[in-house]
């Protein structure tokens, strides 16, 4: 819980101090934009943000202005971007639900202008851990990234199946620690993401739950966000972001792109391979949707309560001042793709009509 507190003093003491330094300013000498993607051997972004940075859309997009564009993919994931947003280290962030929702109960000033899409998730279990059927994880030293969207994600799967984190030996790991861990036993089963389908391949770990298929309230999500201070002072230039955050996810959701994205995200150190079977029998626009549509509010919502009940945060968020989705509904009309991907109701179903 310490990394909350030191979120909200930062928050708190250095906001006023970004806000004074961004109006001092024409225009920005740099866009900074922090990512959610390593931890798994290499500094690189996956998802619509790893494309957006691979095809160099936002350097070519600036160029002309002078404009430079910086990259970082925090080791920390989602509490490491919420502490650099706190620092003032970052204008754009895209990171997981829960994180986001943390960081903004704790007074990070961010706006949400689109979603990230969903992800699948993964229990994967050490082939010789005994554990054949979910019921057999009791008692059992199970990891999680705490804090992260993959925590919300573990909460909502013992739920479905009638457990509690009582019932297991939950331990708190990163992502990458998580497969060093299962190789070298000291945990019996780990939550997290794709990265442990590359264990399988190799015999080191069973599957035993995932959420390929039909989105589901176990799926992670999250957003590609923007401080207040950024956005009030430049809102064109985040005009112009948002823009080319929709052609990339544009270009990602294209299944004649399918094994040139999955190449681009290999470069975080999860293997092409690892995604491919990742996105097995399922069209790329149905996981990297940027809408903020029925389905990614209820997460929201759900992400709201669940911070609540773990002592993450103490007052609700209100969604809808922290969503702005008017820089993404332009987009999408200028670039014609208001019907391009599908929304969803809260279930995850694709409304008709």
């Amino acid at each position: 819980m310490k990394i909350f507190a030191r979120i909200l003093t930062v928050a708190a003491l250095l906001v006023p101090l970004v806000s004074t330094n961004a109006a001092a300013q024409d225009k920005p000498k740099v866009i900074r934009v922090y990512g959610q993607g390593a931890g798994f051997g290499k500094p690189y972004g996956n998802q619509v943000i790893g494309v957006l940075r691979d095809r160099g859309l936002l350097e070519k997009e600036f160029e002309k202005d002078g404009i430079k564009v910086e990259w970082t993919f925090a080791t920390g994931t989602g509490p490491a971007i919420n502490e650099a947003i706190a620092n003032g280290q970052a204008d754009f962030a895209n990171y997981g639900g829960l994180p986001n929702i943390v960081g903004k109960a704790a007074g990070l000033p961010t706006k949400i202008l689109a979603s990230y899409g969903i992800g699948n998730v993964y229990l994967a279990v050490r082939a010789n851990a005994g554990i054949d059927r979910i019921e057999d994880l009791k008692g059992k030293k199970v990891a999680v990234a705490f804090g992260t969207i993959n925590h919300l994600g573990f909460q909502r799967f013992l739920e479905l199946n009638k457990l509690t984190q009582k019932d297991l030996k939950v331990v708190n790991l990163k992502a990458g620690d998580q497969v060093s861990a299962l190789q070298a036993g000291t945990v019996d089963a780990a939550f997290g993401g794709s990265n442990f389908l590359n264990l399988e391949d190799k015999k080191l770990v069973k599957i035993l739950f995932d959420t390929r298929g039909e989105p589901s309230p176990v799926n992670n999500f999250g957003a590609f966000t923007v401080t207040e201070s950024f956005a009030k002072q430049y809102p064109d230039i985040v005009r112009r972001v948002v823009k080319n955050f929709v052609i990339a996810a544009r270009w990602a959701s294209d299944d004649a792109n399918r094994q040139e994205v999955f190449n681009i995200w290999a470069k975080t150190g999860i293997p092409a391979d690892a995604y491919a079977d990742d996105f097995l029998n399922q069209p790329l626009r149905e996981r990297l949707s940027p809408l903020i549509d029925d389905f990614v509010l209820a997460r929201y919502r759900e992400g709201v309560v669940f911070s609540k009940e773990e002592g993450f945060i103490r007052q609700d968020v209100d969604l809808t001042r922290w969503i702005d989705t008017s820089y993404l509904d332009a987009a999408l009309k200028e670039l014609n793709l208001q019907n391009y991907w599908s929304r969803r109701d809260a279930a995850g179903k694709v409304k008709k009509g």
